[in-house]
């Protein structure tokens, strides 16, 4: 998508049920409706919740502000939350650049996650890098037919675990004796590993997953990183623990492709305090070559 282009909606976003506001050369807005289908396993709204939307804002207002024939794709992307995101209703996300140098090939654009009445919820930045590769797949992307829905797969009643640790928790989802949540069965999360500060899960990339260039669309890594971190952080709580993620910053190295077999996502804590553990987190496809690595802060309570 160019400055020239008319607007066209992109069918990944249509099926995460977001809907574009203005839109115009560097600077693009889009509402998304969060609810039960996009909740973890403790049906709490999560970053993973809206991670197309958090690359798609930024990400598309690089991609309108570059000559025709030219695309761009988003190398980083940093997500910080200021508020928890809500369990329900619509979240607005507004993308702009903020600096593009089409010499050096690298732009830099901002976003912010409000609620509906303005509420902050979260600061996005983005780098965007200017590639080479034909975008094979812009028909369908932003003019093919509508994705399916997928129907949301039923969660666990949290009272169920109510008594369990954290490790106890995320044992039993890899075990399949509590649900993985809604979010995790979108993406086909499967958790394969289970160790305190300490969790392996594999996905396999769908057809709908796709970006215009017909490779795995950035968002959906974002969402399982965060899955995936988020479980990492809960092997270390209490029964009756809280925690919630603060941040994400993801480096995207290589799109996976999306007949290239499982991808395998690794999350370790690095540091874990009273209030705050930091995490890294690694994509890596079956040859064991990275695709992206993420960092976040979850706060325990």
């Amino acid at each position: 998508m160019t400055s020239t282009d008319a607007p066209r909606i992109d069918r990944l976003m249509a099926m995460m049920g977001a809907h574009p506001g203005p839109i115009e050369p560097g600077r693009i807005e889009f509402t998304q409706a969060v609810g039960s289908r996009f909740h973890d396993h403790r049906g709490r709204t999560i970053l993973g919740s809206v991670g197309v939307l958090v690359d798609g804002v930024p990400g598309g207002a690089a991609g309108r502000s570059v000559p025709r024939g030219t695309q761009t794709v988003l190398s980083q992307i940093t997500a910080t939350l200021a508020a928890p995101l809500p369990v329900s209703g619509p979240l607005v996300a507004r993308g702009h650049v903020v600096h593009l140098d089409l010499d050096s090939g690298i732009g830099l654009s901002a976003g912010e996650l409000t609620g509906a009445d303005g509420q902050p919820h979260a600061v996005l930045t983005a780098r965007s890098v200017v590639v080479t590769r034909g975008a094979t797949h812009a028909d369908a992307v932003f003019g093919g037919d509508a994705l399916p829905v997928p129907e949301a797969e039923a969660g666990t009643d949290t009272a169920e675990f109510a008594g369990l640790t954290g490790l106890e928790i995320v044992s039993a989802i890899g075990a399949g004796t509590v649900a993985r949540g809604p979010l995790a069965g979108l993406f086909g999360v499967e958790a394969v590993e289970v160790e305190r500060g300490r969790v392996v899960c594999e996905f396999l990339p769908q057809p709908w997953m796709a970006n215009y260039l017909g490779t795995v669309q950035g968002g959906n890594l974002i969402s399982v990183s965060d899955v995936v971190a988020g479980l990492a952080a809960q092997t270390l709580t209490a029964a009756g623990q809280d925690y919630r993620s603060l941040d994400l910053r993801i480096d995207f190295a290589r799109s996976p492709a999306l007949d290239g077999g499982p991808v395998r996502v690794r999350s370790e804590v690095v540091r874990a305090g009273r209030r705050l553990a930091l995490l890294d987190t690694e994509l890596v496809d079956t040859s064991g070559i990275l695709l992206a690595r993420a960092q976040s802060s979850v706060q325990l309570f």
